[in-house]
This record gives structure tokens, sequence and C-alpha cells, in this order.
């Protein structure tokens, strides 16, 4: 049984995230790594390909269906990683922008040409460093896998199925587009997220007996307008109400960010002092929901289990 939100807050409060949490390091080689350099390679060879036509004076035809080729491998799954693709981004655009323009992707890969020496080499190390740069976009998923771990190791089952779920006393589900996504909640519980961005998921159900506890997690290490919104978010869910008192809403913030949020804030931090202000009226407003972070989620999954 859990005890008052209030105290969890404090137990987060009292006890800061460390500055380095394993459950985030992605210090693996990439598993798909031989198939980056594989179309990274393909990339340099028709790019020198291109260059060589240009300066024989080729016929304009051929040279126009080596761009073709050339754009074809650039829009596949592991050509991401290329020199070509990081060069989109000094001509002030996107790749994704570019994978769907051909005459814009021809025009900048005529400057990269122009501009930067072009070889065959494609040494392992730093298309891994290319890879590395990228993966502060799995922390998401991450952050996930570290609190179901936590769970599953308190005595909590991760299901994959309604039926599953249904089933058992103490679980724990990963929200998902296919099985458990916002609508399939309001068909088996009734309940509808009412959060100003509709449509989006939260992250993780856990089941305690015939409480529902719905759990939104963020990761954080800087401030920032993009970090703003995502507290703001997770401010947001605080504030939710389910019209069943079995349902209840949990905010889960860690990373270094959550240490200044909840840490002493100094008056010229007038964003944070308001966040921290929200966090804690509405926690006071609302009993059912919960603000935690990692020292406060496992407090308040020890209360559960029992």
């Amino acid at each position: 049984m859990p005890k008052d939100n209030l105290h969890y807050f404090e137990i987060s409060k009292d006890n800061p995230e460390p500055h380095l949490d394993e459950s985030y390091f992605v210090i693996d080689n990439h598993p798909k790594l031989k198939e980056h350099i594989k179309a990274i390679k393909e990339i340099k060879e028709i790019l020198i390909t291109i260059k060589k036509l240009q300066e024989n004076k080729e016929d304009i035809v051929v040279i126009e269906k080596y761009f073709k080729k050339l754009f074809e491998v650039f829009n596949s799954t592991y050509a991401n990683c290329s020199e070509l693709g990081c060069f989109v981004n000094a001509c002030d655009t996107t790749r994704d922008l570019i994978q769907k323009d051909f005459n814009s992707f021809k025009e900048i890969t005529k400057l990269y040409i122009k501009s930067r020496k072009i070889n065959d080499k494609v040494p392992e190390s730093w298309v891994q460093a290319i890879l590395d740069s990228n993966s502060s976009r799995k922390k998401g998923e991450l952050g996930e896998r570290k609190l179901v771990k936590i769970l599953t190791e308190k005595g909590f089952i991760e299901v994959k199925s309604w039926e599953e779920l249904h089933r058992k006393k103490k679980c724990v589900a990963r929200f998902s587009r296919e099985v458990f996504s916002n609508s399939s909640l309001k068909d088996n519980f009734g309940i509808k997220i009412k959060a100003k961005k509709q449509g989006k998921m939260l992250d993780l159900i856990i089941k305690d007996g015939k409480k529902i506890f719905l759990l939104e997690a963020k990761h954080l290490n800087v401030g920032g307008g993009e970090q703003d919104k995502q507290v703001s978010e997770l401010i947001e869910i605080l504030n939710l109400k389910e019209g069943r008192n079995d349902f209840c809403y949990i905010s889960f913030l860690d990373g270094t960010y959550s240490n200044r949020l909840l840490g002493e804030i100094q008056k010229r931090s007038k964003k944070m002092l308001k966040q921290r202000k929200e966090i804690e009226k509405f926690l006071k407003n609302n009993k059912r929901n919960f603000w935690v972070n990692t020292a406060g989620f496992v407090e308040f999954v020890n209360d559960i289990k029992k």
C-alpha cells in the first residue's frame, strides 16, 4: 500500500540522482555496425564515381543515373551515418528533409564534392562514433527498461497482452501502439488520458491488485526550451484525474536536471521555481498522483509490493 505522495517526493528530494547512471549507458558496438559501414562505403564509391564523371565531362544523363543511385542508397536504412549525411547539417537543412527532395539532395551533393575531400576509407571507429553521438535518442527506451527492471526485481511480472495484465495481480506493461495503446486503455478500463497533447502515450502501466498506476518517465541532464517542455508534460500529468479512485498517475524524472529541480533553487531561476511550485501544488491537490526520482520510485515499489 503506497504512503502519502509527499512522502515519496521527500524521499526523492533527499536522494539525488548520480551524475552517471549506468542504466543509460550505450557502450557496446552498434549491433548493425557492419551494415552501416557497408552503406557508407557504397555512398563513398558512388560519390567518387560521380566526381570522376564530372571531371571527365561525361554525358549528363550518365551522371544523373549515378545521382539517382546515390539518392536511393542515401535513403536506405543504414546510411544515416555517412559524411555526406553530416554535411547536410552544414547546409541549413536536415537529412529527413533532403531524403524527400531529390533536387535539393543533388545540389548539396555537388557542393559536398566541391567542398570536401573524398576517399574510399570507412574506419569502423568513426562510424561507431557517429552512432554513439546519436545514442541520446534511445534514452526513453532505456528509461523504461530501467523502471521495468526495478519492478521485476521486486516481483512484478512484465506482461505483453491484455489477457495477461488482467490475470496477473502484480505486473507491468509498456505502452505500445500495437497492444497497450490509449484507445485500448479506454476499452479495457473505461478511462481516457486527458492530456493536452492528444494521442500521446505514457510509458508504463503498473498493476498492483485492483490499483493501476500510469507512469510517464523522462531522463534529463540539462535545462533549456525542449527540456522545459518535457518537464511541463510531467507536471501536467500530476494534474490528471480519473473518475475512478483505483487509477493514479506517476511522473518520473531522473538525470541531473532532477537534482536541480528538487534541490535548492536560486531566486534568479524563475522558470525552475515555477515548476517546483506547480509540482508541490498538484501533489497536494491530487493525493493519488506521484512525482518521483529513482530513489522515490524504489521506495514506492517497495511499499506496493507488500
